[in-house]
Order: C-alpha cells, then structure tokens, then sequence
C-alpha cells in the first residue's frame, strides 16, 4: 500500500511540475495583460478624472487588448477609491486614476489618512494638467488682477471668495494668493462646482478659481470676466488672458493635475509595460484632442518625474495647510 500511496504522490508532483513548467495554471508566467484591468477613480461620473480615464482607457484597451473598466468610486476625498487600489493585488490588474489632491493634499489634511501616497502606490505617469481661471462676479469693479487687489487691500475681510470643499484647488489656490498678495478675502464654501458658479454668476460671490471651460462659457454670456489664468504661460484656448504672474503675481501657479499609480509591489516589468503605454497613448493625436478640448494639458510624464511633482507638491501645500490651519477632523 506504502508503494501505491509513493507512486500515486510522484504521478500527482509530476502532473503539478508539468502544467507549471507549460503555464498551465502558474499565474505568474501569463503574459501581462491576460485579464481585463480595473481603472478606478475618487470622483463621480462627468468630470475631468472621468474624461481622462475613459479616454485612457478606450486607447489601453484596444492597444494592450484586453478590456480596462473604469469604475467611479467617490466619497472621502479619494480615500475610498485609494483604499480599494491598496487593498487590491499588486498584479496590475487594479489601477488609481488619481486627482493630485488625493496624494499631495490629504496627508496634510487628515490627521488619520488610511492611506500613505509614498508607501502604498508606485506612480506610472501624470497623465495631464488642467490650470484654473481666476474670474470675478461682473458686479465687482474689477477688471484685472491689480484692480482685484487694490480693490480687496481697500475692503479687507469685504470681498469673498467661492470655495467648493476643504483641500481643493478651489479653496486652496485662492488662500495661496491671499497669502501671497497679502490680502484678505472671505471664504465660502460650497458643495460643488455648480452651485459656485451659479452664485458667482448672480454675484452671490465676488471671485473664484475654475477651470477653463466653466470660465469660459460665464465669461462669453457676460456674467463673469475672466482676470487671468494661472497657469506658466498663456492657454491657447484664451490667448488675450494675462498669466496671474504677468499680471503682477510673481511665481503663481495654481493647476491641477491627474496621474495614475500602481499598488505598491506591482512587479517592475508591469510598471514599465503600463508606462509604456501611456506614452503611446498621450502621443495619439486624437486621445490629446479629445482632452485639450477641455482645457486640458496632456503632459505623459515618467514615473520618476511624477514622484518628484508628488513631493514638491506635498511641501507646497502642507505649507498652505499649516499657514491656514485647515484641518478636516476624522
């Protein structure tokens, strides 16, 4: 019996080394992608993140052949969709589509993050950039940054300011101009973009930071005017609009950017296969269309140099937290 039992364990060791040896059921051999990739994203359907990561993930698909579902997961200011990418495999079936406040604000932000954006995520590229508009309610005499700023320096504390959430570049944006230009200008907060840019339209509130599109669209019905926008050079979707630094701000900046990261110890030859192939996919001439039509800048960054935008950008805005005190308890 001792002899059948042997024979019977070696003939069930060779079947096992035998399908491994030829991939049979050995995971780890397939070729990277041999399943579908999960996209997923901190913010609801419809906005920029939304956009970025749907036409990545038309172009991903159909060049890596394998389907990558976008799957919208908002709530906690990015904490839940980075929770699940963390918990997830670090296989590269399971992707962040981050919003830059998810790495490089909320650790300054929430006392108890459950996520470290250095410690639980490998970064793979930025994949675009969008730089916000400061535009005024078209009741405010003002029509130019220097304007705005004679005008606040005369009213401290009188003219306000729309915010649409702690740790936004809405809210965060405009105190680093406060802090910059030292001036006082009121905060008011509100649930999202829409209804800020409704009130701003009606004069509820005076000025604000948006992006390019909603700016744009107030500015050509004449309910707000565009002052300038924040980016390091002029848009070329609005040439005529000054640089908040050429109209007198020296060293503004103030974009928003999108990246997408890994689960840390997702094996460095998926790491460079995806980036890889962002690359290819920021160079194609109809995925850098479809963006720029919204204002956005399609950067592809390296997985080097988005590490190094995530520290800069950490330090910044923990400064800009420590200087306004902002904290969000948990």
């Amino acid at each position: 019996m001792s002899r059948v039992i042997a024979a019977v364990a070696a003939a069930c060791f060779f079947f096992v080394a035998s399908v491994t040896a030829f991939g049979g059921s050995a995971n780890a051999d397939e070729p990277y992608p041999s399943k579908p990739i999960r996209l997923i994203l901190p913010q609801p359907a419809g906005g920029a993140v939304d956009l970025i990561a749907r036409s990545l993930a038309d172009r991903l698909s159909e060049s890596m052949r394998q389907p990558v579902i976008v799957e919208n997961q908002p709530g906690a200011n990015g904490g839940l969709a980075a929770g699940q990418v963390t918990r997830s495999p670090p296989d590269g079936y399971t992707l962040f589509m981050a919003v830059d406040t998810n790495l490089v604000v909320n650790p300054s932000l929430y006392p108890n993050l459950t996520y470290d954006p250095f410690r639980d995520f490998i970064p793979i590229s930025i994949i675009a950039k969008v730089y916000l508009v400061l535009v005024a309610s078209s009741k405010v005499e003002a029509g130019s940054v220097q304007e705005l700023l004679t005008l606040a320096r005369a009213n401290p504390g009188k003219l306000n300011y729309a915010s649409i959430g702690l740790g936004t570049q809405a809210h965060l944006g405009m105190e680093l101009f406060k802090l910059m230009t030292k001036t006082d200008i009121a905060q008011v907060s509100y649930r999202g973009t829409a209804p800020a840019m409704t009130d701003i339209a009606a004069g509820v509130v005076d000025v604000m930071f948006t992006g390019p599109p909603s700016a744009m669209a107030l500015a050509a019905g004449g309910k707000v005017k565009m002052l300038a926008v924040a980016s390091p050079a002029r848009s070329s979707l609005m040439p005529q609009l000054p640089t908040v630094q050429e109209a007198g701000v020296p060293g503004y900046e103030l974009g928003g950017w999108f990246g997408l990261l890994a689960p840390a110890r997702t094996p460095q030859s998926v790491v460079d296969r995806l980036a890889s192939e962002v690359r290819k996919a920021v160079a194609d001439p109809k995925f850098r269309e479809r963006l720029t039509e919204q204002g956005l800048d399609v950067f592809g960054s390296s997985s080097e140099e988005m590490l190094a935008v995530m520290r800069a950008d950490t330090k910044k805005w923990g400064e800009v937290i420590a200087a306004t005190g902002a904290k969000i308890p948990q």
